[in-house]
């Protein structure tokens, strides 16, 4: 078995840095870093200017037009990924585009933001996370992130989701495991 490859997932920062050096602090206390940081979006200059390595982001609603793309496909260990805020696909009023929209890119995993509120669920074989925010949190009462460790088996690559309180809580209502296939 190969060492895990670790993913932090954040959005909708808002501009609260400090919340993200903490996030980063803790995971490197806890964990010892991570190997790629996935933001999706609203405020995405948050992790642009390079204080931030291996970092990926997608432009939302509250950022410049054009400052990022607003959907990204990513290849994480062959697991196909789609980052995205969520706004044009209405996530705040129904599921349905996004599960359109990650159906029509062929991904496993779909990362999106913008409803500010934690959830992860598999629908028609694709992993859906939104981490919630580190800044305004809604429909939980405080602010989230997640983590992601994906190893490569025999067997395909083993994802380990969980997520955590600002303050590095773990929240294990929220921990799952899932077996992608590689193509």
């Amino acid at each position: 078995m190969t060492a895990a490859y670790r993913v932090l997932i954040i959005s909708d920062s808002h501009g609260r840095t400090d919340r993200i050096d903490e996030v980063i602090a803790q995971l490197q206390e806890r964990m010892g870093g991570y190997d790629l940081l996935l933001h999706a979006g609203d405020h995405a200059e948050d992790v642009l200017d390079g204080a931030y390595p291996n970092s990926v982001t997608v432009c939302g609603n509250c950022d410049p037009y054009g400052i990022e793309a607003e959907e990204k496909t990513l290849d994480l260990l062959g697991v196909s990924a789609l980052l995205l805020h969520g706004h044009t696909v209405n996530v705040k009023t129904s599921p349905l585009q996004l599960l359109y929209k990650a159906a029509e890119h062929g991904v496993q995993f779909t990362v999106f933001g913008h409803t500010h509120t934690p959830v992860l669920y598999v629908e028609d074989g694709c992993v859906f996370l939104n981490p919630g925010s580190l800044s305004y949190p809604r429909g939980y009462t405080v602010c989230t992130y997640a983590v992601l460790e994906l190893s490569a088996r025999e067997d395909g690559v083993h994802g380990q989701f969980c997520f955590y309180t600002l303050d590095g809580t773990r929240i294990p209502a929220f921990d799952m495991e899932h077996v992608f296939s590689v193509r």
